[in-house]
């Protein structure tokens, strides 16, 4: 879903909510999830999670397969930049990824 912003410049609803939420220290996690989500891309996006950001700046990440892990690690660069550059700030300085457990508890 995406929103007209400024002079007419389409936005997604992720970057209003991690615009909007920024500034709030209340809502550091919720507003580096929004930027994350921006930051990744929907393909990306939809097979990671964020679970949490730590007082180092690191954002947990959990995603879908090691595949996806190996490829989430190879962008956390500039994956990182583009959520500070979202937030306005160096909020995360870090992805920590995980692979999710499989429902089976077989991992």
């Amino acid at each position: 879903m995406t929103t007209r912003g400024p002079r007419g410049r389409r936005r997604s609803v992720a970057s209003v909510l991690a615009e909007s939420l920024a500034p709030r220290p209340e809502a550091r996690r919720a507003a580096a999830a929004a930027a994350f989500a921006e930051a990744c891309g929907w393909p990306l996006s939809r097979e990671a999670t964020v679970r949490g950001l730590g007082p180092d700046g690191h954002l947990w990440v959990v995603v879908t397969t090691p595949e996806w892990a190996i490829e989430m690690e190879r962008l956390a660069g500039p994956i990182v930049e583009r959520i500070n550059a979202r937030l306005g700030r160096a909020a995360v300085t870090a992805l920590d990824v995980r692979v999710r457990r499989s429902p089976g508890g077989d991992r």
